[in-house]
C-alpha cells in the first residue's frame, strides 16, 4: 500500500510539474543577456528574434519569457485570446529530439490549462519541419506569404552596381550632388537624438486616417527605441541638410552577421532619400554586418514590389500553425 502511495504521489508531482514548469515574465531589461544569447544562436537572423524587437513592440506584442531546459520560451499575451494563446516557436537546439519534443509538449499543456489550443506565429521552414515531424496530426499548418521576411547581402546593397539599380543610383548622385555642401550622413550619436526626436514627431503629423491605428503602436516603438539608444545596442545613420534631420533609420543585430531594420524615416521632398538611407546604412556598417534583414511586406503590394527591387538573396518563409 506504501509503495503504490507512493507511486501516486510521484505522479501527482510530474503531472502538477507539467502544468506550473512555465513561468512567464514580461520582458524587461534584465533579460536582454539571456534573451540574445538564445537569439543570436538559433534565431537563423529572423527579425522576431531579438530582444530590440521585443523590448520595443512591448506594448504591441506584450511578449513573456521563461528560460526552461536549454530552451527558450515566449508567450505573446497581446495578440492572443480566450481561445488561442500566441507563442513564438521555443529557441533552442531543433537537433535535440527529446528536448524540442518535450519543449513544443509544454507550450500545449500551458494553452491546455487555460483551456485554449496553441497558435504559432509564425514559424520559419525548420520549425515547420519539426512540427510536421513530431506534431503533424497536432497541428494545422498555412504558408503565410505576407510573413516572408526579406534577407539581402550587405555588401550588394552598400554598392548597388548593375543596370537594375541604374535608377537608385542616379536619385543618390543626383541627392547628393545637389546638396554637396550641405549634406551630412553619419553615424547617430547621443547627441542626434533630439533631433531625430523632433523630425518624427513632424513627419507622424502627416500620416493619414487610415494608417493611424499602426502608427500609434510604432510610435510607442519609436520612444522606447530611442530612449534605450545605447542600451539596446542599436545601430543606425542620421542625415542632415544644411544641419536639418531630413532622413533617419536605425536597427539592431539579430545574430552576428545580421542587420534588422526597426524604423526607417525620410522626408520624401528630397527624391532619393530612402535609397540613400539603405545605401548608407549598408556602407557605414559594413564591417559589422553581412546581411541585412528589411522584414516583411504584410501583403503591401508596393512594399513587396518594392522591396523585391533590391533582389533579396533569401526569401525566408514564414508560416502559421495552429493547433486542431
Amino acid at each position: 500500500m506504501r509503495i503504490f502511495l507512493a507511486l501516486l504521489y510521484f505522479v501527482k508531482l510530474c503531472y502538477n510539474k507539467v502544468y506550473i514548469m512555465l513561468s512567464f515574465k514580461d520582458v524587461c531589461k534584465e533579460m536582454k543577456p539571456v534573451i540574445d544569447g538564445y537569439c543570436f544562436k538559433y534565431g537563423r537572423g529572423s527579425c522576431q528574434r531579438s530582444f530590440a524587437s521585443s523590448f520595443c513592440l512591448k506594448n504591441k506584442y506584450q511578449d513573456k519569457f521563461e528560460e526552461k531546459d536549454a530552451y527558450l520560451f515566449t508567450y505573446r499575451s497581446g495578440i492572443s485570446d480566450e481561445k488561442q494563446k500566441t507563442y513564438l516557436f521555443p529557441l533552442g537546439d531543433l537537433e535535440n529530439e527529446t528536448g524540442i519534443k518535450n519543449a513544443i509538449n509544454e507550450i500545449l499543456d500551458d494553452a491546455k490549462k487555460d483551456g485554449c489550443k496553441v497558435l504559432f506565429k509564425t514559424i520559419d521552414e525548420a520549425e515547420k519541419n519539426v512540427l510536421e515531424k513530431y506534431f503533424g496530426d497536432k497541428f494545422k499548418i498555412e504558408d503565410a506569404r505576407d510573413y516572408y521576411e526579406y534577407i539581402y547581402d550587405a555588401k550588394k546593397i552598400s554598392e548597388l552596381n548593375g543596370s537594375v539599380f541604374q535608377a537608385k543610383r542616379n536619385a543618390i548622385h543626383k541627392l547628393l550632388r545637389t546638396y554637396s555642401d550641405s549634406i551630412t550622413i553619419k553615424k547617430i550619436e547621443d547627441k542626434d537624438i533630439s533631433n531625430i526626436e523632433d523630425f518624427y514627431n513632424e513627419w507622424i503629423k502627416d500620416v493619414d486616417e487610415d494608417h493611424k491605428a499602426y502608427i500609434e503602436n510604432e510610435i510607442k516603438e519609436f520612444e522606447l527605441a530611442i530612449d534605450n539608444y545605447n542600451f539596446l545596442g542599436l545601430l543606425g545613420i542620421v542625415v542632415m541638410i544644411e544641419g536639418k534631420v531630413v532622413g533617419f533609420n536605425f536597427g539592431s543585430k539579430v545574430d552576428e552577421f545580421t542587420y534588422d531594420g526597426i524604423i526607417q524615416k525620410g522626408d520624401t521632398k528630397y527624391n532619393g532619400i530612402y535609397e540613400l538611407l539603405n545605401n548608407y546604412t549598408a556602407k557605414i556598417f559594413e564591417s559589422e554586418v553581412k546581411y541585412m534583414n528589411f522584414e516583411e511586406d504584410l501583403g503591401i503590394e508596393g512594399l513587396r514590389k518594392a522591396k523585391m527591387m533590391y533582389q533579396p538573396i533569401h526569401l525566408m518563409k514564414k508560416y502559421i500553425a495552429m493547433e486542431v
